[in-house]
């Protein structure tokens, strides 16, 4: 090429386009419901659709609040999934949803309808309570069957049928479709026969036809999918729930998308999922996946019971050796108990609520993975310590550097039970000097979220926290969570 035919060429590579950047997809949501689902038996039964869900995705167990907050029923299960609250603000508690405050906490699909009024939101159940009471508006169509009465083989597969034909030809931006017959199987025939199997593995293909109804839309190559699935409650052996059993509790997240939580999350993250998949802001108890915080509780090794001989040997679930940074003391004149809760100990919900059921330790929905509970009640399951001596133990912060700072903010999750004379109490202690009350628990309070507020004294640099549960005899306990200086 002569030097004359590159000099006219070379304005034509200045002038060539730059790339251009390819469009964002349009995110999608289908949150797909199956009514009294456990966990485990949905892993170990034929379920080839919901295993693929899997394997694409993250699926977790997690478990639901007892009866110190609400039934292991339907009406509060769905309406912490759809709303993203726990029942203690939803204030549905069991399936006659008297009192509840649903108009305060709207369906995660009335937030988006609301928030963007272009989203095309849909929703189909059978059963009619979760249409009569928790998504009474939001949904731009709305399909409903009542199963109680027609009966739920039949209205699952028209359930499906319709969520078909809306996923595969409308705009299906916001969806959720509600199946129900492996719950009423549960109840017929309990969750280790054959029919509670051959329900999950009817559900699951159609749960196989809604997933082929999403990938052959003619838009799909565009679009971005989030395709979730959870439950309400699980179900006993023998058939039913309610109650506060691990296997009524069990209940879980299976999810398409991207996360993969460090912490197992819970049933108020699928509404928070949804809604940030859609670009939908809201203020609720949920995290969307991979958002919620990670503690330096999480962090530590647990080991199996010693003497709480009720947990199963294969749950391990306590320590009391913190993470790197923090102490446990007792007072030297505590009589030794149930070795487990010699003190501050770090703990999971699964093995602390087997410890002694229906107690209200279930209530505890805040506290996410690992958390720190002082327990005097059961300390005092061995040898009754208590008749010639008082729980007293102290847990500490690592330092936290404060310089330069006029005031600090301390938070943490705490659910407390009170009773007698056992008290707790938090303390700062600023560079080594005395402790400072800053806190006194002396009240029942459950699932709280705790913040205070802390002068900081002129020139100092550090401050120390510390939480103190003492003068408890054969009492009730106290646990933290996620606590935290800003």
């Amino acid at each position: 090429m002569t030097r004359a035919a590159l000099a006219l060429l070379l304005p034509l590579f200045l002038l060539a386009p730059a790339a251009v950047a390819a469009p964002a997809k349009t995110p999608k949501v289908l949150v797909i419901g199956l009514d009294g689902a456990r966990y485990d038996k949905l892993l170990a039964a034929d379920t080839p659709n919901i295993h693929a869900l899997l394997n694409r995705g993250y699926g977790a167990r997690s478990s639901l609040y007892g009866s110190g907050m609400a039934a292991t029923s339907s009406g509060p299960g769905w309406s912490t999934v759809l709303t993203g609250v726990w029942p203690d603000k939803h204030k549905v508690k069991d399936n006659s949803f008297t009192g509840n405050a649903l108009a305060s906490h709207p369906s995660w699909l009335e937030r988006a309808n609301t928030a963007k009024p272009a989203l095309s939101t849909y929703a189909a159940v059978d059963w009619k309570p979760i249409s009569d009471r928790v998504l009474r508006s939001g949904q731009d169509r709305k399909y409903v069957l009542d199963g109680d009465t027609a009966g739920y083989t039949g209205s699952d597969e028209k359930i499906t049928a319709d969520a078909e034909q809306h996923l595969r030809s409308n705009a299906a931006d916001a969806s959720f479709v509600y199946l129900g017959q492996i719950d009423i199987a549960g109840h017929d025939h309990g969750a280790d026969s054959s029919q509670y199997a051959a329900a999950m593995r009817t559900n699951d293909a159609q749960i196989g036809r809604l997933v082929k109804a999403v990938e052959s839309r003619p838009t799909y190559a565009n679009e971005d999918w989030l395709i979730m699935m959870t439950t309400d409650h699980g179900h006993t052996a023998a058939g039913g729930h309610g109650g506060d059993s691990p296997e009524e509790r069990m209940t879980f997240v299976i999810s398409t998308g991207a996360a993969r939580p460090a912490v197992a999350p819970k049933l108020v993250d699928v509404a928070a999922t949804a809604l940030r998949h859609l670009g939908v802001s809201a203020a609720l108890d949920g995290y969307a996946l991979g958002s919620a915080p990670v503690d330096a509780f999480d962090s530590v090794p647990l080991k199996p019971r010693q003497d709480e001989t009720g947990v199963p040997s294969s749950v391990l679930g306590w320590t009391h050796q913190g993470p790197a940074g923090w102490t446990v003391t007792t007072a030297s004149s505590m009589p030794q108990g149930v070795a487990e809760w010699q003190g501050w100990s770090f703990t999971t919900d699964d093995f602390w609520t087997r410890t002694a059921p229906s107690q209200s330790r279930e209530a505890n929905v805040r506290a996410r993975g690992v958390f720190a509970v002082a327990d005097p009640d059961e300390w005092d399951d061995k040898g009754s310590p208590s008749a010639s001596g008082r729980f007293d133990s102290t847990m500490t912060s690592p330092a936290y550097d404060v310089t330069g700072r006029s005031s600090a903010r301390i938070e943490y999750g705490s659910h407390y039970l009170q009773e007698g004379t056992q008290r707790g109490t938090v303390a700062v202690s600023f560079d080594g000097g005395p402790a400072q009350v800053v806190r006194t628990h002396d009240a029942n309070g459950i699932a709280q979220q705790i913040t205070l507020d802390v002068a900081v004294p002129p020139g100092a640099r550090s401050v120390k926290v510390s939480w103190r549960l003492f003068d408890a005899g054969n009492n009730w306990y106290w646990a933290v969570d996620a606590p935290r200086l800003s």
